[in-house]
């Protein structure tokens, strides 16, 4: 896996988590990993357990919408909440949210900024911590999803998702294909989506040529075309580029939405619990 850290998304945050990654591994003592008991919460938290379970580091997990005053802690936070961290002799208290980093830039000046969210972090953190841990670059693909999730998609192009997807695909964690490839496609969400148009695209699939492919594809996504939401960029995610990674039968948008229509809005903690524990064991929904 390329380190993260080394990657110019992180460059305003590598000395951070670079030092709460060393002073985690020479504290050794138990941290409390805090996230809310949110879809994104888990996401987040999910890597850094995976972390502390393959260097075998103590910690405890809680989902709680209250920041928690223990050291050493870290605590997951929404994007509007943000808190300075504090480090002093008698512990840590690390804070992650949301960020807004460069994404692209140019020679010409041209400049794009996109969401660095509280998940992607927290997966930079885990390598950090876990180099090499193999429930760490199990879910790795994972790390994308803080972006999909974010609205940023459906607003503009969002170059961090852009540059974090290139990454992945260079090391060969994720692959791109389009919705006809994918085994098990979760349509529940795309209302405007005619399943018995795609059946039929995807049984003459293999036996098409590049330009009928993409012209199926095109005729496809008409119906929604006219309409504000889903934006562009999220329907060539959707149906150009979805993403894959090793084993899986769905792909990452498709495991989002379904995790998020059987979320349980009476006890979300126990939602939270159980997608961590999932992810932990499988890498996969």
């Amino acid at each position: 896996m390329r380190h993260l850290l080394d990657e110019d998304l992180f460059s305003t945050i590598t000395d951070l988590l670079s030092q709460i990654a060393l002073d985690i591994k020479e504290f050794k003592r138990t941290v409390l990993l805090v996230a809310p008991p949110t879809v994104e919460g888990a996401l987040a938290l999910v890597p850094l357990e995976a972390a502390f379970l393959d260097e075998n580091l103590p910690y405890r997990r809680r989902f709680s919408t209250t920041l928690s005053e223990y050291t050493p802690s870290i605590n997951i936070l929404h994007s509007d909440e943000a808190i300075n961290s504090s480090f002093n002799s008698k512990g840590m208290k690390f804070h992650i949210c949301d960020i807004i980093v460069e994404g692209f830039n140019n020679p010409l000046g041209d400049s794009k900024k996109g969401p660095l969210t509280s998940i992607t972090q927290a997966h930079a953190l885990a390598q950090a911590i876990s180099p090499r841990g193999s429930r760490v670059r199990k879910l790795r693909p994972w790390l994308l999803s803080g972006n999909w999730i974010e609205e940023s998609l459906d607003n503009t192009y969002d170059p961090v998702f852009s540059k974090l997807k290139d990454i992945l695909k260079e090391e060969g964690s994720i692959k791109i294909i389009p919705i006809p490839e994918v085994n098990k496609p979760y349509l529940q969400r795309l209302k405007w989506l005619n399943n018995t148009h795609l059946n039929d695209i995807t049984a003459l699939w293999a036996n098409l040529d590049i330009e009928s492919k993409a012209e199926l594809l095109s005729n496809l996504v008409k119906p929604i075309l006219p309409q504000t939401l889903p934006s562009t960029a999220r329907v060539e995610e959707l149906i150009w580029n979805c993403i894959i990674g090793p084993g899986w039968q769905t792909d990452i948008a498709g495991q989002i939405y379904s995790i998020s229509d059987s979320w349980d809005a009476k006890n979300p903690s126990l939602s939270a619990n159980n997608l961590v524990d999932k992810l932990l064991k499988d890498g996969v929904i």
